[in-house]
Parts: structure tokens; C-alpha cells; sequence
């Protein structure tokens, strides 16, 4: 894609890739991720990135669900899909560019109307046909999609001066999108190569969105475009940034402007929530989608608003602004200096989001409906009196992920009984964390944060009587944010991390005081 002149930071978040077997020993889980062992060659790049968007805009399979942009068996996104295509379409064959150059092209309407700053492009006849009121309609939710960015401070997407019918008006097209896709968003041309990043944005919409049972038309419309228009602000940042950045802040924004929707609830299944061992960057599939969560979570914990939205998510787009100007940070390098500009760590931070991922229903807002699955364990471990000592447990690691080991007093542990915990991590440097919570008898949780020494090596303890106690979990996570960028990859910056495969140790002891029955 493209080189920038960053100072590389140590950015990456890691997980305890463990579990507990029938010996009590933590072995490692293998990452599942892929990463390129060589950048591929621009025309093997090409080539991927074209029969990318054949995929997504081929049929779908008949009976299979629709996704917002990507379905899981294309393994892409098709906002993202044609923009690596245009940024690559100059390395393919002769022929190939001509398939590209087609499906590349904005979509052909037959007349339009304008609604403020947005033309509204549809047809009136064929299988593209447009309803008088759904245009409307398609007015009215744009507008207001777009005055909600504005009012919280965002940049408007930018003009594409006579393109679209000269008017220099942001394009919306309708048309019959298909099964797989909700909408997309895209450029006539990509930025240069060596910056500045940031462009126009045209967008397409489905005409009717009648094939889409989970929501009415008019909900899918709403999250659509909260979504899509979204991007066409990020396009006015950074055409380029991490695509896994792009898709999940998205994801968030269409949430944050029609809350009660509830769209986005679909991409858990793939997300930090269900599956804490998988790296949280990582484009592949919808998992980008499912983390959305993390920047929920963020956006509740630093809850200023700005018009309708948290005034973070700005802070950050503005970090990665790739305009003349910008400071072009990348993904995970903003998060990580927008939390410290903010007086916290990424390391704390991101293992406290690990842990609250445990009991969503008491951490977000809109998590007490059970909607929010809890975030699976490793291993569950038993004590009693007789079976008082885990001995050290051994695990690893990978970076943008977590775990949690449940501890479960007996019955006859009823008072006098406390838990040690001994945590030999990775250096703080690498991004180690760990926090400690404790689920009460009669409900309600506490948790700590635990301060670990330099070299990422903790002592605590905590009640463990079943009088007031039913377990204590310990979660694990490795944000350690050091990438060898622009190597090819789908993680920040296009990185390998060097933060993967990092060696763990835990070991949990319960001991008695005088007073213990």
C-alpha cells in the first residue's frame, strides 16, 4: 500500500493465548491469525484485490444471511475490497484492468434530487427503481446522518468538485445492491502514494433494503447510512488507514446515531467479546465489525460528548489524519498516545476491557440485557483444603488478546480463607496487564487493577471464603504495541507484531488465617 514516515511506537495488544489441562498445567493455544511471511508482490496483490470484489458482488449462496459490507465466506469488506482494487488496478493484466476499470465505476441512475449538501441519484424504472418516498426518506436519514457528524465536530466529506453530475454535492446512488450488501462507499480516484491520504467519497445504498428481514427498511437504511457516511468522513481524514480501524469505528458510529437498532449486536459472535485469544486488529471475515466493542467501551469510559457523540473517537480520527497537516498516526499508535494524552496506559486500559468483557451485563451500558455474551475462559480451578496450591502455570501470549482463569473456592472454605496470586508476565514494557476480580456470594463484582513491577511480576491476594466469595477470576492481557510496519499484513500499520508468543506464568494459592472454618 503505501510507506509513511512514522516513528514506530510500541503499539499491540496481546492475549493470554492459554488453558488448564487435567495435569493443572497452562499450555499455549496456536495464534489463528495469518500473517504474511513477505509483503506479496504488487501484481499477486492485485490480483487477490480484484477477485475480492468479483466475490462481493457476485450472488450469494442462496439462503445466506446478508452482512453490512462482507460476508464471511469473501472474507472482505467491499468499501475496503475497492479501494485496495483502485489503489492496485495499474499492476494487473491489460484485461483485468478493464474488469476493474467496470467494477470500479460509479453506478449509472437516471435522475436525482438534492437534499442540502447531499444528490440523492436513482432510477425510476427497472430493477434499480426508487420510490418517490424512499427517496425521501433516503434524503431526510442522510441529512441528518451527516449534521450529527458536523455538530460533533467531525470534518464534512469532501467535495468531488464536478464529478456526479458537477454538482460538487456528496453522491448518494440507490440500487438493487443483491444479497450480500448493504451499502459501500468509494473514491474516483486514490490519494498519491506519497500523501496527502485524505479524498472525496461517493456512496451507494440499497433501493428498497426489503430483503433484509432482521430490521425494517427504514432501520437498515438508518444504520446503513450512519455507517457509509462514516466513511465518507474518514476519506476526508485518511483514504488509507488501517482497514480494520475503519470498518470497526464505522461499526461504533451507526450505534452511536441509532442506538436503539442494534445492528452491530450481529458481529459480537466475532469479536474481543467471544473470542478474547484472537487479536483484536486483524481484518479477516466480519471480525473488524465485532470490534466495535472496544472503541463502546472506550467511549464509555471517556464519555464527553461533543453534539450526540463522544468527543474521543474524534480525537482519534484526528490522530490518524492523513491530510496535509495531519499527524498520520496510525490505528493502534493514536489509541495508545490518545490514552496517555488522557493520563492512563494502553496496557491498564486494555486489561481492564478484557476483564469488564467477562461481565458485560454490569460494564456497558446496554450490556443488562444479556445481549453481550461474556467472554469465554481458559480453565476453571478448584481449591479446597486439602487441594490448596495451582503450582505454576506456563502460557503464552499473542498481542490484542486476552484471558481469564476462573479460581472456585469449596463449600468447606466458608470464612478465613484469602487467595494469593503470583503473576510472572512479560515486562510492562511489552504492554502486560492483569486484573483481578472478585464475584461476591450475593452477587456484585469487584475488580483491581494490578500494578505490576518493571519486569511484569505481581503479588496479591484477595478474600476466597464462600462466605462472601463464589470465585475470583484473574485476566491476562498482553497490549504490547511494537509492529514492524508496512510488511503486508492485515494488522495495524500492515505489521507483524513482535509482541506475539509472549511467555506467561500464574500461580494461585489459598491459605488459611486463624480465624478460617
Amino acid at each position: 500500500m503505501r510507506p509513511r514516515n512514522h516513528t514506530l511506537s510500541r503499539l499491540a495488544l496481546a492475549s493470554v493465548a492459554v488453558t488448564a489441562t487435567v495435569a493443572g498445567v497452562l499450555t499455549a493455544i496456536p495464534a489463528d491469525a495469518t500473517v504474511n511471511p513477505r509483503p506479496l508482490a504488487s501484481s499477486q496483490a492485485a490480483e487477490k484485490a480484484l477477485a475480492r470484489v468479483q466475490a462481493l458482488r457476485a450472488p450469494a449462496p442462496l439462503g445466506q444471511a446478508r452482512a453490512r459490507t462482507a460476508t464471511p465466506t469473501a472474507q472482505g469488506d467491499l468499501t475496503m475490497a475497492m479501494r485496495d482494487l483502485r489503489r492496485l488496478r495499474g499492476e494487473l493484466s491489460t484485461g483485468d484492468q478493464k474488469t476493474a476499470t467496470t467494477l470500479l465505476a460509479r453506478p449509472s441512475t437516471t435522475t436525482y434530487r438534492d437534499f442540502g449538501d447531499v444528490r440523492v441519484h436513482y432510477s425510476t424504472s427497472g430493477s434499480d427503481k426508487s420510490t418517490s418516498a424512499y427517496v425521501n426518506e433516503v434524503g431526510d436519514v442522510v441529512t441528518h446522518v451527516l449534521e450529527t457528524y458536523v455538530d460533533a465536530g467531525y470534518r464534512s466529506p469532501r467535495s468531488d468538485g464536478t464529478r456526479g453530475g458537477g454538482s460538487g454535492l456528496l453522491d448518494i446512488y440507490l440500487q438493487n445492491l443483491g444479497p450480500q450488501t448493504y451499502g459501500y462507499c468509494d473514491s474516483d480516484t486514490a490519494p498519491p502514494s506519497n500523501g496527502p491520504y485524505d479524498t472525496w467519497a461517493y456512496c451507494a445504498f440499497d433501493n428498497n433494503y426489503a430483503e433484509f428481514p432482521a430490521h425494517t427498511p427504514l432501520e437498515n437504511l438508518e444504520v446503513t447510512a450512519a455507517h457509509e457516511l462514516f466513511h465518507a468522513v474518514q476519506f476526508a481524514y485518511d483514504y488509507d488507514e488501517d482497514a480494520w480501524f475503519m470498518e470497526a469505528t464505522a461499526t461504533w458510529a451507526e450505534d452511536e446515531v441509532y442506538t436503539d437498532v442494534n445492528d452491530n449486536l450481529q458481529y459480537l459472535a466475532q469479536s474481543p467479546l467471544s473470542q478474547p485469544r484472537k487479536s483484536m486488529d486483524h481484518f479477516s471475515g466480519v471480525r473488524q465489525y465485532g470490534d466495535w466493542i472496544f472503541f463502546r467501551y472506550l467511549s464509555e469510559k471517556f464519555p464527553k460528548k461533543v453534539g450526540q457523540l463522544p468527543v474521543l473517537m474524534r480525537d482519534l480520527w484526528e490522530r490518524v489524519d492523513g491530510a496535509a497537516g495531519g499527524q498520520d498516526e496510525y490505528s493502534m499508535q493514536a489509541v495508545d498516545r490518545e490514552l496517555k494524552a488522557r493520563g492512563t496506559k494502553l496496557r491498564k486500559v486494555f486489561a481492564e476491557f478484557a476483564d469488564a468483557n467477562r461481565h458485560p451485563g454490569s460494564s456497558y451500558s446496554e450490556g443488562a440485557d444479556n445481549s453481550y455474551p461474556a467472554a469465554p475462559l481458559i480453565g476453571t480451578w478448584n481449591f479446597s483444603p486439602r487441594k490448596r496450591d495451582s503450582d505454576w502455570r506456563r502460557g503464552t501470549l499473542d498481542h490484542l488478546t486476552s484471558s481469564t482463569v476462573k479460581m472456585v473456592p469449596s463449600s468447606a472454605m466458608r470464612s478465613g480463607w484469602r487467595l494469593k496470586v503470583a503473576l510472572d508476565l512479560p515486562k510492562r514494557s511489552h504492554g502486560s496487564g492483569a486484573v483481578v476480580s472478585v464475584y461476591g456470594a450475593s452477587g456484585g463484582v469487584t475488580s483491581h487493577y494490578v500494578a505490576l513491577d518493571r519486569k511484569g511480576d505481581a503479588r496479591t491476594s484477595v478474600p476466597f471464603g464462600t462466605r462472601s466469595v463464589s470465585r475470583v477470576e484473574v485476566t491476562m492481557a498482553n497490549a504490547g504495541i511494537d509492529y514492524k510496519c508496512w510488511q503486508g499484513t492485515n494488522f495495524s500499520c500492515q505489521g507483524r507484531s513482535r509482541d506475539n508468543d509472549r511467555t506467561i506464568k500464574i500461580r494461585a494459592q489459598a491459605v488459611r488465617t486463624s480465624s478460617a472454618s
